[in-house]
């Protein structure tokens, strides 16, 4: 057979200059063989099918999928996994732990969420992925196997685990199998919704949160659902994640405005979630924290004033601000007030009768304010519910009316009341 030992990349080959020296030399070294004992897989991650998909616009906008390549890997790839772009189109990388089925997995996955972000779609029939192997003779070969192949596989392994492991149901359902399983039918999506500033009347907050299609199967899943709280977690991490790097972006071109992000009080409850969440906010740069806002949902009925100020003091170095939006509910305001909280909100239900809504806004918004928070409010769907929010009290407020969910947030600017009626309703009209 042929020998398939890839050669060193030529010095006048595109190569990401970032990448260190010693990263390079330890892939070199490993695909030579001095070190294959200590590698558990080496993977290649091929562009070649996007290129192709894309065209004449693969030259304009490959400097992109380069940079979006190298976030997930970041994102999906512990700090002992070492990558490198080989060529034009392919990426080698080297997991340190991982064996091949795990380490195959990993890479449909980042290659599905390139095709996702570059396509607006990810079929899994036509992502390849391919392993590097060594044969008998030494040389190196490279075996290629459809995405849709190793999920299927992988989620009869997760059954069959599942099944003969009972006991740990836990460690059963967030294996590589069964979150290959979980990937192909779950994908969260996030999106930007405009707050209203009533005191200053200006848009200058954007809410970043889970798409409608994403809160319907969430909301589609009972408390007792083994996947609730995990899919409720990978929707935080996107939404953490997607809106980081989006505002980065924006700020390099001098757009400023205050983030929202919402965030579930599962996530930050269970320690596995909890602490991957923690790291990823930890990566948040040093000159966004002023305007990020976390916004906690989810808050069960009468959680001790502990934990409240657990979760609030370890949010604060990484934002300007924590809030509370509840469903409903009345809760211990003076727990929530002493823990931290900057802000509660609640949310008007589409289809609300507009005295119950009515009602709860003045109360629960009277109640808000003399314990010294914001209070807040979603929802807003009509103009008389827009008036009855500010007689509450309301400092800030969002809903279809104050504008619809939106890919990208929008500049800050100024708006009365009768301008957001006025577009809303010419909004309604064209639908």
């Amino acid at each position: 057979m042929t020998d398939q030992t890839f050669a060193e990349p030529d010095s006048s080959a595109e190569e990401t200059p970032a990448i260190p020296e010693k990263t390079k030399a330890r892939l070199r070294n490993i695909l030579a063989g001095g070190q294959r004992h200590s590698a558990g897989a080496v993977q290649l991650i091929g562009l070649g099918a996007l290129r192709d998909r894309l065209g004449n616009r693969w030259d304009s906008v490959k400097e992109r999928i380069y940079e979006q390549t190298e976030r997930l890997f970041d994102r999906y790839l512990p700090p002992s996994d070492v990558w490198l772009r080989a060529d034009d189109a392919n990426y080698l990388v080297v997991f340190a732990t991982l064996d091949r089925q795990a380490a195959e997995l990993v890479c449909g996955r980042i290659v599905s969420e390139l095709h996702r972000l570059m396509l607006g779609n990810s079929d899994t029939h036509q992502i390849t992925v391919r392993s590097i192997v060594t044969e008998l003779d030494g040389n190196i070969a490279v075996e290629a196997t459809r995405l849709d192949q190793l999920i299927a596989r992988a989620a009869q392994q997760g059954v069959a685990f599942s099944q003969n492991d009972a006991t740990d149901v836990g460690d059963a359902r967030t294996g590589p199998a069964a979150e290959a399983q979980d990937s192909d039918i779950f994908h969260p999506m996030i999106c930007y919704r405009p707050v209203f500033d009533t005191s200053h009347k200006v848009l200058s907050t954007y809410v970043c949160h889970a798409d409608e299609e994403t809160k319907r199967i969430l909301n589609a899943l009972s408390t007792d659902d083994v996947r609730s709280e995990d899919y409720k977690f990978r929707a935080d991490m996107e939404i953490l994640i997607q809106s980081i790097e989006i505002y980065e972006d924006l700020y390099k071109n001098s757009f400023r405005y205050i983030q929202n992000l919402t965030v579930s009080f599962s996530t930050l409850s269970i320690g596995r979630h909890r602490r991957e969440y923690l790291a990823r906010c930890h990566s948040i740069p040093s000159h966004l924290i002023p305007f990020i806002v976390f916004v906690i949902q989810g808050v069960p009925a009468g959680v001790p004033y502990s934990r409240i100020s657990e979760i609030t003091t370890i949010l604060k170095p990484y934002s300007r601000a924590i809030l509370v939006l509840l469903d409903d509910g009345a809760p211990n305001l003076a727990a929530f007030a002493q823990a931290g909280v900057r802000g509660m909100g609640i949310t008007v239900h589409g289809g609300e009768p507009e005295a119950r809504a009515t009602n709860r806004l003045h109360t629960f918004g009277s109640h808000v304010q003399r314990h010294g928070m914001i209070f807040f409010v979603d929802g807003i769907r009509s103009a008389t519910m827009l008036r009855v929010a500010e007689d509450a009290g309301a400092s800030y407020v969002a809903g279809p009316l104050i504008g619809q969910d939106t890919d990208v947030p929008g500049h800050m600017k100024r708006v009365t009341e009768r301008e957001l009626i006025q577009k809303s309703a010419k909004t309604a009209r064209h639908r």
